[in-house]
């Protein structure tokens, strides 16, 4: 089943910084076989929660292959950029059909 690792960027302290962040994650991102990804600034917030600036999900294939994205060495290298230029917070959600009734 699919898996998304979802970033929530809640206040940014270095504009370009994380334009950076942004022009070395997006070839990465394109270069991984099987991985989706949409992002958009402003999501529109629904529940109780803190502000979020900037919005991404990343899909991948499964839980797997989502974790070994994300804690690769190519992407903690360019997320240490992301840590560097703003604040918000990351997880991982696998896909799931519950059951019917």
């Amino acid at each position: 089943m699919a898996a998304y690792v979802i970033f929530c960027i809640t206040y940014v302290h270095d504009e370009e910084r994380l334009a950076e962040y942004r022009r070395q994650v997006v070839p990465l991102l394109e270069a991984t076989p099987g991985v989706k990804f949409f992002a958009g600034p402003m999501p529109l917030t629904v529940e109780k929660g803190p502000p979020i600036t900037y919005g991404v999900v990343v899909e991948c294939a499964d839980l797997e292959a989502a974790k070994r994205w994300y804690y690769s060495e190519d992407y903690q290298r360019v997320a240490a950029i992301r840590h560097e230029a703003s604040d918000g917070f990351a997880f991982i959600v696998e896909s799931w059909t519950g059951p019917v009734h």
